[in-house]
This record gives C-alpha cells, structure tokens and sequence, in this order.
C-alpha cells in the first residue's frame, strides 16, 4: 500500500489536490491518503487532519495573526510525519508554511516533491534554491517555470496547468446562457470579499443603468460565504450561487473578478473581464517593495502583456472600473480584441492531462524510494 501526505493550505490547493488524489487512485486503487487540505480533498478520498484549505488567508498581515494557530498546525504535522513515515509528502503551493513542512520532512528522511510551484519569479526569488535543497522532484504547471528550476538542475517536470483537468470534468451547463449574466467574483477569503464586494456593487450599479435586464450573480464555496457577499450587497439585487462557478463562466457575458485563481478561470472561458485587487494598506507597502511583476493577474503574467485592465489598491474605485466595464459589455473592437487574446491564452497552456502526469511522476518517486 502506497501512503502519501498532502499539504494544501488555500481553496485553489484543495481543488488541485482532490483532482491529483483521483489520478492517483486510478493508477494505485489502494493507496492510502491523509494531510492538510478541505473538503473537496475529503471528498476524493484523504483524511483530513486539519483543514487548512478553508482558512486561505491573504496579505502579510493577515497571515501575521493567524500565526498562532498555523504554527500549532505546523508543529503537529511534524510530529505526526516523524511518527508515521508516509511514503512520501506532496506539498501544493502555499510556499510560506508547505517549504518549511518540506524541509522539515527532508531531515525525517521523507521524500517531497513540490506540485504547483510557488511564484519565485514574481517576489522571494531566493526561495528557488531552498526548494531546490529539498524536493525530490518539482512538479510545475506554467511552461516558463520548467527552465528555472532546470538551470539549477532540479528534477523538475512541467505537466500542464491542472485548471483545465478541473474545467474539462464539468459538464457544459445552461443555467446562466440566456440574458445579460455579469459574474462577480469577489474572491474567497474573507478579507477579500470585505474590501472588494462594495466597489463591485457599485460598478454592477452602473451597469444595470445601462442594462436594466442585467442579472448579477456571485459564486460561492460555501453557504457562510453567501450569507457574506449578500449582507454586504445590501439591498441590491445580487443572486448566489454555491458551487456553481462553472456554470457562471460558461453563461457569463462579463465578469468582475478579484486577483487570484478566477482570473485564469474566466479566461479560460473566454469570458472578458476586468481585475480588482485590494488588501491592507500595511500589507501592500510591504508588496511593493518585494514583489517585482509587471501585472498581478495571472492572465496577464502568462500574456507577457496586459490584456485584461486592472485597478489596484486605491484604483479600485466605481468611476475608474465602470468604463472600461461597459466597453466590454457591449459589442466593441475592445471586447472582440480580449476575447481573441484570452484564447491564445488559453492555448498557450495546452490542453488537460496535468493531474495524471503529476499523479505518474509522483508515484515514480514513490518507486525509486521502495527500491532504493
């Protein structure tokens, strides 16, 4: 029986992880999974000692005070590692706590492997040899990471994003395909639904003068976020929907979107959109003076340009969004140009299979341990 741990520490994480555990079950049917994630890794099979997935937190600060409780995490995760002995652990992004549970599984004589790089080309680019000090084998899912870790000679295999295995295994929906549908997607995490959820009313606002048969809905993982995006929408007439981003995307005219994981996923429907990115004001200044990209959307980082507008921090206001907004909303040169470009985007990443090739790779490290 191969035993593997997992480590996820964010919704997207989970995601990843639930669709790699199935890809590993349909090679290895008995193997036996348990780590940190959420309820969709639950659902594919792992036991889940803490769900770390559903505390996603974001900016410097944010995470400054929470860290009593992920250090708790942290040094129970350890102990647990070094009385259990897993075959092997498999850490998913989240690069602040998932490198120090790597190294720490390193000394215990665990084999690692690191599936979904963490950014090292956008800020703490140094962190590129402490991974490559302690994984076994790197796992990465954007084709310019490849060559990173393949100059410092890491093991390192590029096996496509694992967002289009996701989207390719939900079924074509025709919930949000008639009338004007405009998403929004204030994000997942608390913080982020606080700080950006007023400034999309207010552009839906604008929008619903334009268009008075606009529907407005807002996808959400759970019921509790539900109950926060509407309380903070106040009376304007915002639909939830749990569970049902997808649908949303694949009906959607136009989105609003925060900075993150949505991001790539409207793109990969080809839905335009516009981008919002907004954390404490303590936290950003810290950004600046490490974080060195061109764009903070994704979409735009693998464009090499900016194809998609964004506002940040103080940019994040009604007037600045409405206008670009609305020229993608109608029928404009500016809508058909992005909707071109979010294809070559999408293109650009090839097509699904990266849970499979992650799930081969992983095992072949599992193998090398048991015959070494």
């Amino acid at each position: 029986m191969t035993r593997i741990f997992f480590s996820a520490g964010e919704s997207s994480g989970d995601i990843h992880g639930a669709n790699l555990i199935r890809a590993l079950q349909d090679v290895e049917p008995d193997l036996a999974s348990e780590g940190l994630g959420g309820q969709r890794m639950a659902c594919a099979g792992m036991a889940v000692r803490h769900d770390l997935a559903s505390k996603g937190l974001m900016g410097f600060t944010e995470v400054v005070k929470s860290f009593p409780m992920i250090r708790r995490v942290f040094r129970a995760t350890v102990a647990h590692l070094a009385r259990t002995r897993p075959d092997c652990l498999v850490v998913i992004d989240y690069p602040g706590f998932n490198i120090r549970l790597a190294q720490a599984a390193r000394a215990l004589g665990i084999p690692v492997v690191y599936y979904i790089s963490p950014q090292v080309w956008a800020w703490r680019k140094e962190r590129i040899y402490t991974i490559a000090s302690i994984v076994q084998k790197i796992l990465v899912i954007l084709p310019f990471e490849e060559d990173l870790y393949k100059e410092l000679d890491v093991d390192c295999t590029y096996v496509g994003h694992p967002l289009l295995d996701h989207i390719a295994s939900m079924p074509p929906s025709e919930r949000y395909t008639k009338g004007l549908v405009i998403g929004l997607f204030p994000g997942s995490r608390e913080q982020e639904v606080r700080r950006l959820t007023a400034p999309m009313i207010e552009v839906a606002s604008g929008i619903r003068k334009a268009y008075a048969e606009a529907r407005f809905v807002a996808p959400c993982v759970n019921e509790k976020h539900a109950v926060q995006i509407r309380n903070l929408a106040g009376r304007f007439p915002l639909e939830t929907a749990v569970g049902s981003t997808y649908d949303l995307l694949f009906g959607a005219r136009f989105c609003l979107v925060a900075s993150g994981t949505a991001t790539l996923e409207a793109a990969l429907f080809g839905v335009p959109m516009v981008i919002l990115y907004r954390i404490s004001a303590l936290s950003h200044w810290i950004a600046k003076r490490i974080v060195h990209v061109d764009h903070i959307g994704l979409v735009n980082i693998l464009a090499g340009r900016r194809i998609v507008p964004e506002f940040v921090q103080n940019d994040v206001r009604a007037e600045n969004i409405l206008p670009a907004t609305l020229s993608l909303v109608d029928d404009t040169p500016a809508r058909a140009k992005m909707i071109a470009d979010l294809a070559a985007v999408r293109e650009g990443l090839g097509g699904p299979g990266a849970s499979a090739r992650a799930a081969n790779e992983i095992l072949a490290v599992v193998a090398r341990r048991s015959h070494g």
